[in-house]
């Protein structure tokens, strides 16, 4: 018996080692998203605490789910930009004007679910003068793709939605005996020792030329693979075309309705920051904004990477750090180039 305990403890021991390394600075909250998914250590537990009022602000839109008998001046439809709750751009645009946001899981793709609303008698029954339609740059073209411009969806078809749709509750938390268990702790040290490099097979950590990007001096930028792995569609001219011709098309559609589409690309963090990359050998320029900038429109366009860039040398955490949003420092620059198309 002592023979075997012993056994199980030169097992065990290293094991609850790791487990302890891990269940210290492991994040398996859904925020920070990049943290939790490229499995660093989330040494920088008060870094978000600059922005501590400004996500504790009273809620102002109104969401189409928990909708009250409201007028509404504006609709915001996107992704997981369009739905940072009291500090992202809708709630500081709602402080001035009536904002109406379609919830995320009734939109998968919202430029497919803008023309199903535009071909049903949503709008009718609405009295929108202006849609925000936000779409992160990494699937705006992809998204363009996939769609049905003959669909419909009614009122009553997102009412059902709303009546069944339940929340889900995740839980990212790993079991004691589990792989995270092991592979953090070395993810963690890797995270010290190496450089440029894809950590779990989800996340870039990139040096950067300065360190003063970021709230916390770090001279590292860390994005989300996929910011590189769409580059190929979307540094294509043609496809870009393509997605200019559907925004065109359903400014035209909603023009039609007397309601002026506002069109919010969300630039990358990969983009954005891609100037500040200090060695740029195996990581290509992206061109969706250089092409899509050039094109004729019909609808209000704002240029996000223009105006962000053009508060990076001033303002810091544009981006969070840790995360693959924007902060709130961009929420308002956002909202305030809105209001301007607007007034």
């Amino acid at each position: 018996m002592r023979k075997f305990i012993f056994k199980t403890c030169f097992f065990v021991i290293p094991f609850v080692f790791l487990y302890v390394i891990t269940s210290l600075f492991y994040s398996s909250s859904e925020s920070p998203d990049l943290i939790r998914l490229g499995c660093f250590p989330n040494v920088f537990k008060e870094y978000r605490s600059v922005f501590h009022d400004e996500f504790k602000r009273k809620i102002y839109f109104n969401e189409f789910s928990k909708r009250k008998n409201k007028k509404e001046k504006i609709l915001t439809i996107g992704d997981s930009f369009s739905e940072q709750g009291n500090y992202g751009y809708k709630n500081y645009l709602a402080e001035k004007y009536g904002v109406l946001h379609i919830d995320r899981f009734i939109s998968g793709n919202q430029i497919q679910t803008l023309y199903e609303l535009l071909n049903g008698d949503f709008f009718e029954k609405q009295n929108i003068e202006y849609v925000v339609l936000e779409n992160v740059e990494r699937s705006f073209v992809s998204n363009a793709k996939k769609i049905d411009s003959s669909k419909i969806m009614m009122t009553s078809q997102l009412d059902n939605l709303v009546r069944n749709h339940k929340p889900s509750k995740g839980d990212n938390a790993d079991p004691f005996f589990s792989k995270k268990t092991i592979q953090f702790p070395f993810s963690m040290l890797r995270y010290y020792f190496s450089q440029n490099y894809l950590s779990n097979r989800y996340v870039y950590n990139i040096v950067l030329n300065r360190n003063n990007l970021f709230s916390i001096n770090e001279s590292n930028l860390l994005f989300v693979y996929k910011d590189l792995s769409c580059l190929e569609e979307n540094n294509d001219l043609v496809g870009v075309q393509k997605l200019n011709n559907v925004l065109n098309d359903l400014s035209n559609k909603l023009s039609d309705k007397k309601i002026k589409l506002i069109v919010l690309p969300a630039p990358d963090k990969y983009d954005l920051y891609y100037d500040y990359i200090a060695d740029k050998t195996k990581f290509p320029r992206p061109l969706f904004f250089n092409h899509l900038s050039a094109l004729k429109k019909d609808y209000i366009y704002i240029d996000s990477k223009k105006i962000l860039s053009a508060q990076l040398e001033s303002k810091k955490d544009i981006y969070f750090y840790d995360d693959t949003h924007w902060s709130p420092v961009a929420s308002k620059i956002i909202t305030d180039e809105i209001k301007k198309a607007i007034n």
